[in-house]
């Protein structure tokens, strides 16, 4: 174990958005951060124009090294700051910033610098595609929303009930597809004529999108296609209810959490400026707003002074 830097814990803060002493730096950080983004995610769709590419293409390029030279010191800075990330966890400080590299944000703010480097090693390569990652900064926003993650861990939590729903929904368009095949592909062999084309028209439909472009001709083709979109409804159904279900169950989870915690901060029934300081951070760990943590603690501090009046 390594002793905490005050300095380097104090910044961390700061770039987490969670600085009690500096709260006027953290809100300045957070809104450039934002600004960075939303702007460079900007400078990405003008230069899709040809005729801005053209006209601006060297300020526009001046504006990616000066956002590259932006993210890579804040890279940095939360690498180092990373020492001081959840020191129950992970022992020494190493193991630390292993944790950050390799978690979702580490990922996407290594993803924000990434276009940069690659086209500085490898010249030859498509600027479209580059353009592509260089669009994905805008998670970067995620470092002060836990959306994404609650997404993906809810998704996980859930995983199996989810991945069963996915055979279901592939199944479904398998089957209808192979189907309409049979049906129409000699009234529609431009459209229909073999199975990888029906399987377009059964994802277009099962998905309600219905472009339009291929629709059945024959009777069956014509109950196929009903079949189809009724599948889609369930099965979108199916979907949107286990993740729906998982969000909650996350959601309760983390109040769960969030109580225990406090519970065990709060055994002699008074809350000091040292406590308030860790029932803010573990507020912003658990995703709770101020008055859904505030209830909470002025429950636990009743049920206290309840129990301390009946002894």
């Amino acid at each position: 174990m390594h002793a905490n830097n005050p300095q380097r814990q104090r910044l961390l803060l700061i770039l987490e958005l969670q600085g009690q002493q500096d709260k006027r730096a953290a809100a300045f950080f957070s809104w450039v951060l934002t600004l960075m983004v939303l702007s460079n995610v900007l400078a990405v769709i003008m230069e899709s124009v040809p005729s801005i590419e053209a006209q601006y293409g060297p300020s526009l390029r001046l504006f990616e090294m000066l956002s590259v030279a932006f993210f890579s010191v804040e890279y940095l800075l939360r690498l180092w700051t990373a020492a001081d990330r959840n020191p129950l966890k992970h022992a020494t400080i190493t193991r630390r910033r292993l944790a950050y590299v390799f978690s979702f944000h580490g990922l996407v703010d290594v993803l924000a610098i990434l276009p940069f480097f690659l086209q500085a090693l490898l010249p030859g390569l498509d600027l479209r595609f580059l353009r592509i990652i260089r669009v994905m900064r805008i998670l970067k926003l995620s470092h002060y929303s836990t959306a994404l993650e609650d997404l993906m861990a809810s998704i996980y939590a859930e995983r199996d009930a989810f991945v069963s729903a996915l055979y279901l929904l592939v199944l479904s368009i398998f089957i209808t597809s192979c189907l309409m095949y049979f049906a129409e592909h000699a009234l529609q062999p431009d459209k229909l004529g073999t199975i990888p084309d029906a399987m377009w028209w059964s994802i277009v439909t099962i998905t309600t999108v219905g472009y339009g472009d291929v629709t059945p001709l024959s009777p069956w083709g014509k109950v196929i296609g009903a079949f189809t979109a009724l599948s889609g409804i369930l099965t979108a159904a199916l979907l949107t209810g286990i993740v729906a279900s998982a969000f909650a169950a996350r959601v309760r989870t983390h109040e769960l959490e969030f109580t225990t915690e406090v519970e065990e901060l709060l055994k002699d029934g008074h809350v000091d400026a040292k406590e308030q300081r860790t029932i803010e951070h573990l507020r912003h760990e658990y995703s709770l707003t101020e008055d859904h943590a505030r209830a909470i603690v002025r429950q636990i501090l009743e049920e206290k002074s309840l129990m301390a009046r009946r002894d």
